[in-house]
């Protein structure tokens, strides 16, 4: 809830106008149709005090639950400011803003480092598959404990709306099992398929999209096509289609 919306809803609660708010108040009433507006979103903490005050609750309850759970260190802070000149405001502005400059410094330190693995350009086809041209890759990084040992980005919408046209997905050197993705290459075409295999060896390549299933493959046991396995692309198992 916005400020603007609580200080309605308790002014409301207390019977009060916002004429008898303001004068109860002390805060001019100009200012304060601003606040009620939502034209103002931040007031100064005195001028939100003193509504707090006239309304019959605390500055944290008037400000919303993440206030509430400020430290009264942090709130009597938030007094002091208001009641420096504008050298001490600055001053004092400059001093919390090299302090979180050196925490987020020290946070960036003690990072995990990323890892970087292999990211395969636009030849993995989830469309209509395309000749290997040798497949250049670039450096990507990732999380240093990442699962991915390579990344693909996606070439067409047959695997929409799981891998979108032009994402990059993360794949893992490891076998794909039946219903899961696989980045593969088929006599010199890459291919980013759900893979299932029947009991008697025939290999059955499926899109995602099934609005786009004239980009599957359907390779017999005995076909003699050359096929290998990339590894399994990381995402949800989707159920294998019932349209075949």
């Amino acid at each position: 809830m916005e400020l603007s919306e609580r200080i309605g809803k308790l002014r409301r609660q207390a019977g009060l106008t916002v004429d008898e708010l303001a004068e109860r108040s002390g805060v001019a009433k100009g200012t304060l149709n601003k606040i009620t507006g939502g034209v103002t979103k931040n007031p100064t903490v005195s001028v939100a005090r003193d509504i707090a005050r006239a309304l019959g609750v605390t500055l944290g309850e008037l400000l919303g639950e993440d206030s509430a759970a400020l430290s009264a260190d942090a709130l009597g802070l938030a007094r002091d400011f208001e009641s420096l000149d504008g050298h001490g405001r600055r001053v004092l502005l400059s001093v919390a803003a090299e302090e979180k400059r050196r925490m987020e410094a020290e946070a960036a330190e003690t990072a995990p480092a990323a890892k970087i693995i292999p990211l395969f350009g636009a030849s993995f086809a989830a469309g209509l598959g395309e000749p290997d041209f040798g497949n250049a890759w670039e450096d990507y990084a990732v999380p240093a404990d990442s699962k991915a040992d390579f990344a693909i980005r996606i070439n067409g919408d047959s695997m929409e709306p799981y891998l979108p046209d032009g994402s990059v997905a993360l794949g893992q050197k490891r076998a794909p099992r039946d219903g899961e993705v696989a980045a593969l290459l088929l006599d010199g075409e890459f291919l980013c398929k759900q893979v299932c295999q029947d009991f008697v060896g025939n290999l059955y390549l499926f899109s995602l999209n099934r609005a786009r299933k004239d980009a599957d493959r359907t390779i017999a046991h005995d076909a003699g096509r050359r096929l290998d396995c990339f590894g399994t692309i990381l995402m949800e198992r989707v159920p294998l289609p019932t349209d075949v």
